[in-house]
């Protein structure tokens, strides 16, 4: 079958979330006619995240492998696109991390023994040391390196850069409309991908048979803005939660999480939840007023890193899924890995590639 030059493309991605935003972008990039199909869900998990960039994570206080390039990588491509559409994206600020007991102490008392955490981490500030209204009883201690990220800004941004090149269009794709063409090739409606197709729609990837298999665990969260009288403090504070200092007194909070129920509705409950639980974070009262409240379902997986790839045994079909509540941390190395692969057969490492999930 002929098809005519402006419906034959290389790849299909689906979704213009984090994930397929910094892919499509990598793979045009890369000289590689690219078509983005987005549904428009302005509920998307990456336009109601924080955008935090974060390298030292958890309960555990955990480093992931290889953090100092990832971060790296991020900045980089935060900086890029910043020049580019002449719009400020990433704000560096350190997170002041609250002790909430001893024992989490004691746990960053042996991270800091080594090197490459030490490198991040400051010495511990004794309790109420901090000299601002920071409740932090049993001490904190800063890590440096991190931020946010304005995620909607950037991703409206991109698609207009992706318009601009012919490569997004808006829609809804029925995976069962999807066929092969060839070993790696595909076609949807009257569309050829010589590449084949890329699902980054998030979560929602895990309801397509051809990914069920993978070991997926979404969960919903949610995030508030309030407007405040507290304006003194500069650092974003991370105590189980997290709170982000926006500017004039506006704080982001958050966040919830949820496994069973999977929408993108906010409990009103939990708005005036997280309003009042922002009050945690400080020993002075903070008049505090909801101004926005948004909800999302994060596309987490089972370990600790995304799904790149492609699929065992259909070489039409790739994915790039699973960055969770790290899309800035994951999303900028993650996607130029990926298309390093799709483009010149560059292996993933394997703690990226989907095939880690293949029994042996």
């Amino acid at each position: 079958m002929e098809f005519p030059p402006a419906k034959v493309f290389d790849y299909l991605v689906i979704g213009q979330g984090v994930a397929g935003s910094f892919l499509a972008r990598a793979l045009i990039e890369r000289g590689k006619r690219v078509l983005v199909v987005d549904d428009d869900q302005r509920a998307s998990s990456s336009r109601v995240a924080a955008g935090l960039l974060n390298p030292i994570t958890g309960m555990r206080l955990r480093l992931a492998e290889g953090t100092e390039e990832v971060l790296k990588n991020s900045k980089a491509l935060f900086a890029k696109l910043e020049a580019e559409h002449g719009k400020t994206l990433f704000t560096p600020i350190p997170i002041r991390r609250i002790y909430d007991s001893e024992k989490e102490r004691q746990l960053k008392a042996s991270r800091y023994e080594s090197p490459e955490y030490a490198a991040l981490m400051s010495e511990d500030d004794v309790p109420n040391g901090s000299g601002t209204n920071i409740a932090d009883e049993w001490g904190s201690f800063v890590i440096s390196g991190g931020g946010w990220v304005d995620l909607p800004l950037l991703l409206d941004l991109e698609a207009t850069w992706l318009r601009e090149r012919g490569a997004l269009t808006s829609g809804a794709i029925d995976a069962d409309e999807l066929e092969p063409d060839g070993k790696s090739g595909a076609r949807w409606k009257d569309f050829r991908f010589s590449g084949g197709v890329i699902f980054c729609n998030g979560y929602k990837a895990g309801f397509a048979r051809y990914w069920k298999w993978l070991p997926w665990q979404p969960a919903k969260g949610e995030i508030v803005d309030c407007a405040t009288d507290e304006r003194t403090i500069s650092w974003i504070l991370n105590r189980g939660g997290w709170a982000i200092p926006l500017g004039d007194g506006i704080w982001r909070s958050g966040s919830t999480w949820e496994w069973k129920l999977l929408d993108e509705i906010p409990t009103p409950e939990l708005g005036g939840q997280l309003k009042s639980g922002l009050q945690r974070f400080f020993k002075k009262p903070i008049n505090a007023k909801l101004v926005e409240h948004r909800a999302g379902v994060r596309p987490c997986v089972r370990g600790n890193h995304p799904f790149c790839g492609t699929h065992p045994e259909l070489p039409w079909l790739h994915l790039f899924s699973g960055l969770g509540p790290k899309g800035t941390f994951w999303g900028p190395t993650c996607s130029a890995l990926l298309a390093d692969w799709l483009c010149e057969q560059k292996p993933l490492p394997l703690r990226f590639d989907l095939r880690r999930e293949v029994p042996r």
